[in-house]
């Protein structure tokens, strides 16, 4: 006998609240992936893939994604989120690549001024935050439509609020996300927010693991370029 009951990882109808909450969490991840593009066109070339305007274009064609996602209500093809999942993938990989880039630049010689150097480090850590929290706050127990509708599946997190008394309502925002992924670039390690299930625990490797080179050979690199004073004849 048929039903009309939708699975696990089809979207109820939201509330209208809900809705609202998720059009103004897409204008916050809007202005995130502007606030990438940006630090993007702003690196020097070295550490940029292809011409300087290629990642931020291909990155910037995200945001009617976004639109289309948080303006719906959650009642969008599955076509679309997985364009979604793909977008945010291309975030990570060109945050991965613009430290790999930084960390092939300074072994084999890297000749600008330290000052240019440590700028360039401090935007890729910037890009390495934003853009894996915004994998976190994506992939979480289905997505964030889902946890909005009350619908989550199994989930990546463990925030310390969950096992508070008297949070049982409380669902992890944008902000909390972010936070997560800056905390592992910090402490290279889960600190209040933990890991849950495999896939995270990689991202969570590959995010601390590309921090932690940017951080000691940018350091290391610039603290040599910009050396002590010489004395004054």
């Amino acid at each position: 006998m048929a039903t009309d009951s939708p699975d696990a990882t089809t979207p109820a109808r939201l509330a209208p609240a809900m809705v609202k909450h998720l059009r103004i969490t897409g204008l916050w991840v809007t202005f995130v992936v502007i606030v990438i593009v940006s630090i993007q066109l702003a690196l020097p070339d070295v550490v940029t893939v292809g011409p300087t305007w290629l990642v931020p274009f291909i990155e910037l064609i995200g945001i009617p994604i976004i639109f289309l996602l948080m303006f719906f209500g959650g009642e969008h093809p599955r076509v679309v989120q997985g364009a979604m999942s793909a977008f945010l993938l291309l975030l990570v990989l060109a945050s991965v690549m613009n430290a790999v880039l930084l960390l092939l630049s300074l072994l084999t010689g890297f000749t600008e001024q330290g000052g240019l150097l440590l700028f360039a480090g401090f935007g890729v850590l910037i890009i390495n935050v934003l853009s894996f929290g915004l994998v976190y706050w994506w992939a979480d127990a289905g997505g964030p439509v889902l946890r909005a509708g009350g619908r989550p599946t199994t989930p990546d997190f463990l925030f310390p609020q969950q096992g508070m008394d008297g949070m049982a309502d409380w669902k992890p925002g944008l902000l909390d996300y972010l936070f997560t992924a800056y905390t592992n670039i910090i402490a290279f390690s889960p600190t209040d927010t933990m890991p849950l299930t495999k896939r995270v625990k990689v991202l969570f490797a590959v995010q601390s693991s590309t921090a932690v080179l940017t951080i000691v050979v940018t350091l290391s690199r610039a603290i040599n370029l910009i050396g002590p004073t010489p004395p004054a004849s």
